[in-house]
């Protein structure tokens, strides 16, 4: 090859590689996570949060040096903003679980590290104001789950003063103030996560006799239902979704779930995956634009994902990161 059909050769090269950067440039997805206003109480996780209209909610929670809070807070998104409202009236405490019910939240169970507690507290937004109602039938507790399924709140699982995890569950009516005893879930655990997705609950992950749960259900309000593991393998390649406290939210019609504690080692991940319900397997998203972490808060508003707090061992954060997903 001559010298002239060297240089032409080079130069096809150099526009080929140039023409491929800049198409795969393009072809980059923009960032799912962004940091958005940060929270403006005191760093912390464990936290119990709730969204009533426009509003989040997030009141107590845990901090350093066995800090426990009582402040509540009220997110505006479309202004960027967090406003203090009226204290939670019960003990400083962490791991506290709320429902929304009626236009009211309610708040209750936790614990201060030596008190479990039952108690449960409903806040009225349009008067600021919170009323203790009835105690949870189930006992003190801390680590459980809530959820509100056809206009009734439910609570259950969790872990007690004992380290004795639960798989009961209880629904609660705002009209008679009432509890009641519904289905258990077939395996106990605490530190789960839920999310309603359509007319039916999905409960998966936790703890249970220090080994992570992989079992996966939906319950419709009476039967719980088995699904895929939370471990497995679409087509493509294998997931582990076992984890502790992640964040799960349902936005547009479609579940994910976001940090949490990982199985493998202990450590808090950074991962983000789409639940697809048709095929009962999960598919992953963006990496968490933050410092990975547990038991933060998160909520749904306007369109977007917002996930709070937390903490990554025993670093708590005050940062707030928005999820809109990129078309799939």
């Amino acid at each position: 090859m001559n010298k002239a059909w060297l240089k032409k050769l080079l130069v096809l090269v150099m526009v080929s590689a140039v023409v491929s950067a800049c198409s795969s440039s393009d072809d980059d997805d923009p960032d799912e996570w962004a940091r958005v206003a940060d929270f403006e109480g005191v760093p912390r996780s464990g936290a119990a949060g709730f969204t009533i209209g426009d509003y989040f909610y997030l009141t107590t929670g845990y901090g350093t040096n066995s800090n426990r809070f009582t402040d509540t807070w009220r997110y505006n998104p479309s202004q960027g903003t967090w406003t203090r409202m009226a204290d939670f009236p019960g003990e400083a405490r962490n791991n506290a679980v709320a429902f929304v019910a009626g236009g009211k939240g309610y708040v209750g169970l936790g614990t201060n590290s030596t008190v479990m507690f039952k108690d449960f507290y409903e806040y009225d937004p349009s008067a600021d104001t919170w009323t203790r109602i009835a105690d949870f039938q189930g006992g003190a507790r801390y680590g459980a789950v809530a959820f509100t399924l056809n206009g009734m709140g439910y609570v259950g699982t969790g872990r007690d003063i004992d380290a004795q995890d639960y798989n009961d569950f209880y629904s609660y009516s705002p009209g008679t103030d009432a509890w009641t005893k519904v289905n258990s879930t077939p395996s106990k655990r605490s530190f789960a996560f839920s999310f309603v997705l359509g007319d039916l609950v999905y409960l998966g992950g936790g703890t249970n006799n220090n080994q992570n749960v992989s079992t996966f259900y939906t319950f419709d309000g009476t039967t719980w239902t088995e699904k895929e593991p939370l471990a497995g393998r679409d087509d493509d390649y294998t997931y582990n979704l076992v984890r502790l406290s992640p964040a799960a939210f349902v936005l547009d019609g479609h579940a994910y779930l976001a940090c949490g504690l990982s199985s493998y080692n202990g450590s808090a991940v950074g991962t983000t995956w789409r639940y697809v319900v048709s095929g009962d397997y999960w598919e992953e998203h963006q990496y968490f634009g933050g410092s990975y972490r547990q038991q933060a808060v998160n909520f749904v508003l306007n369109g977007a994902a917002y996930v709070a707090t937390g903490r990554n061992g025993t670093v708590p954060f005050d940062d707030m990161w928005r999820f809109i997903p990129n078309p799939w």
